[in-house]
């Protein structure tokens, strides 16, 4: 499985525990369990939030929050044009939750998964210099022979 797939299956698998058109979902067991289970309920919902905060951070250093921002306008212009044409409605609906799920996850997912320009340069500036570390290596051997 790549890279990008990898990171786009825990995202939206991420997203669709946290809340999904289903009873099986974060959302839904915390309000049913929350009297009974309080520090199970809170403890996982701390995990879900860190999880879900590791994703964001990688999206705002990734896009920067100017690029978040226009992908927003975006989506939402997107969305204008879908509802205008009848594809989507405006209530909430199973349909509805689920796309926006994927939408999310393949933000997220993309975000995980984009390497910056100043990591490529770095990545390839470390590779140049073991590259010619052991040209320089073999070089002295055979002049030494």
């Amino acid at each position: 499985m790549s890279g990008f797939l990898l990171r786009w299956l825990v995202a939206f698998l991420l997203l669709a525990a946290t809340y999904n058109p289903t009873d099986y979902n974060y959302v839904t067991w915390a309000q049913a369990n929350y009297e009974t289970d309080k520090p199970l309920v809170i403890g996982i919902g701390v995990m879900l939030a860190l999880a879900l905060l590791i994703y964001l951070v990688a999206a705002v250093r990734t896009l920067g929050l100017l690029g978040i921002v226009l992908l927003l306008i975006i989506l939402g212009l997107l969305g204008y044009i879908l509802v205008g044409n009848g594809t989507l409605s405006m209530e909430m609906n199973s349909f509805n939750v689920w796309g926006g799920a994927v939408l999310l996850s393949l933000i997220l997912g993309g975000a995980m998964s984009w390497r910056s320009p100043g990591k490529i340069k770095a990545a390839n500036a470390k590779k140049a210099r073991s590259t010619s570390k052991t040209a320089g290596k073999t070089a002295g051997k055979t002049a030494s022979a």
